[in-house]
């Protein structure tokens, strides 16, 4: 097993999209506008994101299973940076070990990255293509 942090942060990227997917309303006024969100994921692949503006739910697996290890837990804290800078701490529980990664991110580029190709993604979230991967790196800060 070789998780590397930048796949935990295109994981990221991922539930946040998932979110969007299933409720952009509630997923942009929890992201953009609440001063802190949480995002938990059980080891099921149930998925929480809860801040001030409500609580979304939704299922993480299709995120995680690309990480290749078993999930136990996660738990990613985000904070409102300035202008449309997201601040984020997300600690992976896996099977044997836990990782964590930090960071910041442009959560209008990214919700901008991701409302265009959500339709192809709720399709193929396993075969998405290489330029799409690297996007994700690149708004995630690697």
């Amino acid at each position: 097993m070789d998780i590397k942090r930048a796949e935990l942060k295109v994981t990221i990227a991922k539930l946040i999209e998932l979110a969007y997917s299933t409720d952009n309303e509630l997923t942009v006024k929890l992201m953009a506008k609440s001063g802190s969100t949480k995002l938990t994921i059980d080891q099921n692949g149930k998925a929480t994101l809860s801040g001030a503006a409500g609580n979304l739910t939704f299922s993480g697996s299709p995120a995680l299973e690309q990480i290749g290890a078993k999930i136990k837990r996660v738990s990613i804290s985000f904070t409102r940076g300035s202008d449309n800078n997201v601040k984020y701490t997300a600690t992976f529980s896996l099977e044997i070990i836990s990782m964590s990664v930090s960071g910041e991110f442009d959560i209008e580029a990214l919700i901008l990255s991701c409302s265009g190709l959500l339709c192809r993604a709720a399709r193929a979230m396993k075969g998405r293509n290489q330029a799409l991967e690297h996007q994700y790196q690149q708004i995630m800060g690697n």
